[in-house]
């Protein structure tokens, strides 16, 4: 078992993982599986939403010069174009 737990404790009262049974034993071990593969889920999870942060954070950037740029053009024809 890797990282297994050599103690756990129940209502305050810390007992050995050595002195259960096998199955005690086993069921423990997939229990620390199981936290094990959450913590890395949540790490991923953490992972995505900073991702996710800074793409929305280029896009905006982007888009905003993009808006810009074309209000500024937008102005300049006008400000160029002939009087009717």
């Amino acid at each position: 078992m890797e990282n297994a737990p050599t103690t756990i404790t129940l209502d305050g009262t810390t007992y050995n993982v050595a002195d259960f049974s096998e199955p005690v034993r086993q069921a423990i071990a997939i229990y620390m599986s199981f936290q094990s593969d959450l913590q890395k889920q949540q790490l991923e999870v953490l992972k995505t939403q900073a991702a996710l942060q800074n793409i929305g954070a280029q896009i905006a950037a982007a888009a905003k010069k993009e808006l810009e740029e074309k209000q500024a053009k937008s102005e300049d024809t006008a400000e160029t174009a002939p009087a009717a």
